[in-house]
């Protein structure tokens, strides 16, 4: 792949373009530069515990078990009652993935994707976490990691 850099003072102070011939190329590389522009913003959770403050790339992934929503990081479980409809929107990032109704997950966490019955797949986390990809998302996963 050929790259080069091409800069333009015309644009605005907060505007980057990238041309990729191919969809797929280009979301690989929307999705790097996301990682290392998103890595320090900061997440407030309500929580039982109080109000807690973790960084968006420390999440690995999120679940809701009994209407309750669990957000798993490199180091905790956050119980809250955000919906996740509501956290996915807070998180507005091609490194969050929607994976079935009820769970999501941190693309750049995934260390390994296997098959799984009737068309799932099974993501194994970079911290031995495992999260069951629902086969109407399959696609979308494997489009975001570039698997053909």
């Amino acid at each position: 792949m050929k790259t080069e850099l091409i800069l333009d003072h015309s644009l605005p102070d907060d505007v980057v373009k990238i041309y990729s011939k191919d969809a797929q190329i280009g979301a690989r590389i929307l999705s790097y530069i996301d990682h290392f522009t998103t890595g320090l913003e900061n997440l407030v959770i309500r929580s039982e515990d109080g109000v807690i403050i973790i960084k968006k790339m420390d999440i690995v992934s999120a679940a809701i078990y009994d209407k309750s929503l669990t957000i798993y990081t490199k180091e905790d479980e956050i119980k809250t009652s955000k919906a996740l409809s509501a956290l996915m929107k807070e998180l507005d990032s091609k490194t969050f993935l929607q994976v079935s109704k009820s769970e999501m997950l941190n693309i750049h966490m995934i260390k390994r994707v296997e098959p799984s019955f009737s068309g799932n797949l099974v993501a194994r986390m970079a911290y031995g976490d495992k999260v069951i990809i629902s086969r109407r998302y399959v696609s979308k996963l494997k489009e975001r990691l570039g698997i053909k």
